[in-house]
């Protein structure tokens, strides 16, 4: 078996997260994404929000934080960190999203398996920071995570829709 580089394997868990996010998204079929639920006094995102916030996540966590391509999707500022849904007529087609769902992960991987040697251990371009790294590959690390919690909100989602 040949020896795989560490972007590589980054790129493989990567790639395995964003499968399941995607089983979860055939789950979404036949509800109001939009919905928005209450417990207590919280507010939680609605499935849109978090689908937009993912494809956020991997631009700005993937792509700018590492030198990689700027894809020109304007609305992914709106659904940054500290962000709410905007109202409905103001958000991307439910299609667009997807479709750049995809288009960023595909460019994300892409560009992250050009990256060797020392270029993850170099400064992150976003200037993100855990404990002392600063490094590309504790962006890469953060999305990942990132990545897990949002999928795991979704699924929550999905329950309190009443879909099993």
């Amino acid at each position: 078996m040949a020896q795989r580089n560490e972007s590589d394997v980054l790129c493989e868990v990567i790639d395995n997260t964003r499968e399941l996010t995607l089983y979860y998204l055939t789950k979404l079929k036949g509800i109001d994404i939009y919905k928005t639920f209450t417990a207590g006094n919280q507010q939680f995102n609605s499935a849109f929000w978090i689908i937009c916030h993912l494809a956020w996540a991997q631009d700005y966590l993937l792509l700018k934080a590492t030198a990689g391509p700027d894809l020109k999707i304007g609305w992914l500022k709106k659904f940054g960190i500290g962000t709410s849904l905007p109202p409905r007529e103001e958000c991307p087609p439910v299609a667009e999203v997807l479709e750049a769902l995809q288009k960023i992960h595909l460019a994300a991987v892409q560009h992250l398996k050009t990256l060797v040697g020392d270029e993850l251990s170099e400064s992150n371009l976003i200037e993100l920071k855990f404990g002392d790294d600063r490094s590309k590959r504790v962006c890469i690390q953060h999305c990942i995570r990132h990545e897990g919690v949002h999928m795991g909100q979704l699924s929550w989602l999905i329950k309190m829709h009443g879909v099993k």
